[in-house]
């Protein structure tokens, strides 16, 4: 290796663990250590470059090395190298849902956090816990998650390979890109009513707003939101929706090393006054975490259903020297009590077993109505007779 690329090597590595060695390692990275550290990696790099069995490019070690730092972070943060720098500059990360999938890597597979309601995804049964093995028969552990976010926003019909828990068939599915709007849902069960929020788009708090108007010309006192399988979107929107139903309290706040502090307090309108109970799941996410954990901190009402996932974060794009960059998580939204919304999610006031229906018979099809277990243990909390049953 040339004094050249050694001298790179040594910079890039210290700008990166600068970076992130405090949320790596808890701790700011003082000098010694930094040194030892990169003493350490410098040997196992030689070690690898002058033993391995089969020669292997340096560009490929050092993209794998600065891959496996962002990796201990946590699930959401990514290293893009100068040699990517080009797609990925064409690659932005948004709110838009593209096919419907919101997706992150597990175990080196695409992993499906869910899909969102009425997206073509949803329509053909992909679902949420899918792994994708394959997308357009590329693996999917030999692409960066921004790489598979960026295949699946395709303009273009995608083929996906998915593996499903418990099941050892792989499932094939053509999925073709169509124009949709994740709606709100209205229903009313008895006195209850009903309002399931899919994804928080925009105009999404406008819509939530029209529809609690609704629920109160209908002179209902018992409410029902679900954000199950709500995964993205808007945090803004997400935070206005949730301050339609609060009247004084902290709905969020952001805290971070690197990041400017802020506070979200509710005004003094509410949209609605009457008993409230919010559905979540593990596929609760984002904006709907935030959402759930207001409600739940300022005793506005009752959470109900499975603890979420635990995904509330700012990210932003650090370029680097080299002419790579990387996506890192800056600070994270918490709950009323300033506890981080990350890591281990929400915990649910009311805990839903979902044991019976983790493992599908293999000759079920997956839109074969279940009860809906979590939906039903909210109306038997309002003193309602049980929901129908509803698709997977």
């Amino acid at each position: 290796m040339t004094k050249k690329k050694i001298l790179f090597l040594s910079v890039s590595v210290a700008l990166m663990l600068s970076l992130l060695g405090g949320a790596v390692f808890g701790q700011s990275v003082q000098k010694n250590s930094l040194y030892r550290y990169l003493s350490i990696f410098t040997e196992v790099f030689g070690l690898v470059r002058g033993n391995y069995v089969e020669d292997v490019p340096t560009d490929r070690l050092i993209d794998g090395a600065f891959n496996g730092v962002t990796d201990a972070v946590d699930e959401f943060s990514y290293y893009v190298p100068p040699s990517q720098m080009a797609r990925y500059k064409s690659y932005v990360e948004s709110d838009d849902p593209g096919l419907g999938l919101i997706v992150t890597k597990r175990f080196g597979y695409a992993y499906v956090i869910t899909t969102v309601d009425g997206s073509p995804a949803q329509k053909i049964g992909v679902e949420r816990g899918d792994f994708i093995e394959k997308i357009d028969g590329q693996p999917t552990q030999k692409l960066s998650v921004w790489q598979v976010r960026s295949m699946l926003r395709s303009e273009r019909p995608v083929d996906l390979t998915v593996v499903r828990g418990g099941m050892t068939k792989r499932d094939e599915f053509h999925v073709k890109p169509a124009v949709f709007e994740p709606a709100l849902v209205s229903k009313q069960f008895g006195d209850v009513a009903y309002i399931k929020i899919p994804y928080f788009s925009k105009g999404t708090a406008a819509r939530f707003s029209d529809a609690l108007a609704r629920v109160r010309q209908s002179g209902s006192r018992k409410l029902i939101v679900d954000l199950r399988g709500n995964a993205g979107g808007s945090v803004d929107e997400a935070i206005h929706a949730a301050d339609q139903l609060l009247s004084n309290g902290v709905i969020t706040s952001i805290e971070g090393r690197r990041a400017t502090a802020a506070r979200f307090d509710a005004d003094h309108a509410t949209g609605y006054d009457g008993e409230v109970e919010v559905l979540t799941d593990m596929s609760t996410a984002s904006g709907a975490e935030i959402f759930a954990g207001a409600i739940h901190g300022n005793n506005r009402g009752k959470t109900v259903g499975v603890t979420t996932y635990g995904r509330s974060i700012i990210q932003k794009f650090v370029p680097l020297p080299s002419g790579g960059g990387v996506y890192m998580t800056i600070a994270h939204y918490t709950t009323p009590d300033l506890k981080p919304i990350k890591d281990q999610g929400l915990k649910p006031d009311v805990v839903v077993d979902l044991t019976s229906q983790a493992l599908r018979d293999p000759g079920t099809s997956s839109t074969t109505p279940k009860e809906d277990l979590i939906l039903n243990r909210a109306l038997s909390l309002y003193g309602e007779p049980q929901a129908t049953k509803k698709a997977a």
